[in-house]
């Protein structure tokens, strides 16, 4: 496949550690409005048009998922706004509870969390001659406020409802300790550009785009490094169109001082000093 915005990466499915898979799956498939597409006692895959979103695996852990680094939100890009309306309508019209919303400038995104705490954007692409791109390929977001009533209204009912079929991963919003640190490893290990930082948080993304992953250090440094397990972010999955591609990333990984796992011929996973795991996989 060609991946759009000139990128060399797509982003997949994340992986979760949950605490209570039934209450968890519940809330991603009646309130997301996500497709079942494969279930154990102990593990649940959704999706949207038959593609993966979210891998739900069921932990014996307990901790609470804002005790370490890992997962800040990751963030589910709909088609159009009419399809951002139609779930914000869905969604608030069941009460549920939203922490936040804004318009980014290149984005509008509506913020909640899942019943653990993960954090979850939902959000839709503006025209990209709307993106604010200066001179040497930075894309300059803001935080405004929404036109949340103009999009609401917009929103048709949807019974039963469901989430748009060509819904995606758009990007992956980690916490960290260090975040100029980590944004310069994942730049160095993805192949990845800067596209705008300031002194707390680093947005960086493949070729033309706004970002695909996004690091901050609000949380602090004093968190738990992530370990496996741990309720929250188990991994999230980076796809590549060629084996080459792979091969490069395992090599700049242990440049780096990241451990390397191949999982098979065609993906495998590395860990950042945070103990966060990226899965990359050949397309």
């Amino acid at each position: 496949m060609t991946y759009a915005y000139n990128s060399k990466i797509y982003l997949a499915e994340v992986a979760l550690n949950v605490k209570d898979l039934a209450r968890q799956t519940a809330f991603y498939t009646q309130i997301l409005g996500l497709e079942i597409l494969s279930q154990t006692e102990e593990q649940v895959l959704l999706g949207a048009g038959g593609k993966p979103l979210f891998h739900l695996i069921q932990t014996a852990r307990t901790e609470a998922v804002k005790g370490s680094y890992g997962l800040y939100h990751m963030a589910i890009l709909l088609p159009s706004r009419e399809d951002l309306a139609d779930v914000f309508k869905h969604m608030a019209e069941l009460k549920v509870p939203f922490v936040g919303a804004a318009d980014h400038g290149y984005s509008e995104a509506l913020y909640l969390e899942d019943p653990e705490g993960n954090g979850i954007e939902l959000y839709r692409d503006k025209p990209v001659a709307d993106w604010d791109i200066r001179e040497d390929g930075r894309i300059i977001g803001v935080t405004e406020e929404l036109s949340a009533q103009e999009i609401y209204e917009m929103g048709r009912k949807v019974e039963p409802f469901q989430i748009a079929s060509a819904t995606r991963m758009g990007h992956i919003h980690l916490t960290v300790r260090d975040s100029q640190a980590t944004s310069a490893f994942y730049q160095k290990v993805l192949d990845l550009s800067d596209k705008f930082t300031i002194p707390s948080a680093s947005w960086i993304a493949s070729g033309d785009y706004h970002h695909h992953l996004a690091v901050n250090e609000w949380g602090g440094k004093h968190l738990a490094k992530r370990e496996a397990q741990l309720p929250g972010l188990a991994y999230y999955v980076v796809q590549v169109e060629q084996k080459e591609d792979l091969v490069a990333i395992a090599k700049r990984a242990k440049e780096q001082g990241a451990p390397v796992t191949w999982l098979t011929s065609a993906e495998l996973e590395f860990t950042d000093p945070d103990g966060i795991v990226t899965c990359v996989r050949k397309s």
